[in-house]
C-alpha cells in the first residue's frame, strides 16, 4: 500500500469524494474544498469500504495490521493527510508507516491517455510517498510458523506444530503449521479444548501433590494418533507447544524430532515473548 499526499493548484476533475484508476485498488481523493470538510468531519469513514481488511493477529485477535504486499493506492490531498492517517491508525494500530522515495508515471498507476483525470494527474505536487514499515514481530511469528512447517515437512511423523495459549478461561491456537492437504490431516482448532482439560490437570497436580512440581508434559496415545503437549511457563503461566502426529505408529520418530527442534522453538518463542 502506498500513499501519495499531494497539492495541487487545479481542482480534481470530478464531482464524488474519490476517483479509482481503472480499479478501486488505485484511487485520486478529491481536493475540492468541500470534500475535504466532509472527509475530515467524517473522520475518513466514507473510505473505509476501500481500505484492506489487514491481519488478525492470532495473539491478539483486536489488532490488525496492513499486508506489505497489499497493492493499493492513494492519491490523498494535503489537507486531508491528518485525518487519513489516524483513520489507518485506529484501524491497523501495529502498521508503522516511513517515508519513501518513490517516483511514478501515469504508466505505473494504469492512468492511459490524455483525459481529464490524466492531466489533473500530471498536474499534482507529490509532497511525499508514505509505505507500511516490516512489522519486525510479524517477521518473527512468520519465522516461527516457517519453522513449524519444516518440521511438518520432514519425514518425522509429525503433522502438526502448534503453541496454545490460555487465559481467562478461554483457549486459542497462537501460531501453528498450515494444515496438511493430504491424507494425514489434523484438525489443529480442536487442540483448543484438549488444553483446556491439560489446564485442569496442571492444577490438580499442585492440589494432589506438591512435592511433585510442576507437570512439565504429556503425551496421549489414541487410535488414531499421538498428542505431545509441552508446558511453557516461561512465556505465560498457560502456554503451551503441541506436537501431534495423524498416526500411532510414529511415536519414536515423534519424540526423536521434537527433542531435536525443541531448542530452535524456545529459541523462537523468546525473540516473540521476550
Amino acid at each position: 500500500m502506498k500513499l501519495f499526499i499531494y497539492k495541487a493548484s487545479e481542482e480534481a476533475p470530478f464531482d464524488g469524494l474519490f476517483e479509482p484508476i481503472g480499479s478501486y485498488q488505485k484511487v485520486i481523493l478529491s481536493n475540492h474544498e468541500q470534500q475535504i470538510t466532509l472527509f475530515n468531519q467524517l473522520e475518513g469513514a466514507p473510505i473505509k469500504e476501500l481500505l484492506p481488511e489487514g491481519i488478525i493477529d492470532p495473539a491478539d485477535e483486536t489488532i490488525h495490521v496492513i499486508p506489505l504486499d497489499d497493492e493499493r493506492i492513494f492519491f490523498i490531498p494535503l489537507k486531508m493527510e491528518d485525518t487519513f492517517m489516524k483513520l489507518l491508525e485506529r484501524l491497523f494500530k501495529k502498521t508503522k508507516w516511513a517515508e519513501k522515495k518513490i517516483t511514478t508515471s501515469k504508466n505505473d498507476i494504469g492512468l492511459v491517455g490524455d483525459d481529464e483525470l490524466s492531466q489533473f494527474y500530471e498536474k499534482i505536487e507529490t509532497q511525499k510517498v508514505l509505505q507500511p514499515l516490516e512489522d519486525d514481530m510479524m517477521t518473527k511469528k512468520q519465522e516461527l510458523e516457517d519453522l513449524f512447517n519444516t518440521i511438518v515437512g520432514e519425514e518425522n511423523e509429525i503433522d502438526a506444530v502448534l503453541i496454545c495459549t490460555h487465559d481467562d478461561n478461554k483457549t486459542r491456537v497462537a501460531y501453528s503449521s498450515l494444515p496438511d492437504a493430504g491424507t494425514r490431516k489434523v484438525d489443529t482448532d480442536s487442540f483448543a479444548v484438549q488444553i483446556q482439560y491439560f489446564v485442569s490437570m496442571l492444577k490438580m497436580t499442585g492440589k494432589v501433590n506438591s512435592h511433585l512440581g510442576s507437570l512439565k508434559t504429556a503425551e496421549f496415545l489414541y487410535s488414531g494418533g499421538i498428542v505431545h503437549i509441552t508446558h511453557l511457563p516461561q512465556f505465560n503461566e498457560y502456554t503451551f507447544l503441541v506436537f501431534v502426529s495423524a498416526t500411532e505408529e510414529g511415536i519414536e520418530l515423534l519424540a526423536l524430532h521434537r527433542k531435536r527442534n525443541l531448542e530452535k522453538i524456545i529459541g523462537q518463542l523468546k525473540e516473540i515473548f521476550g
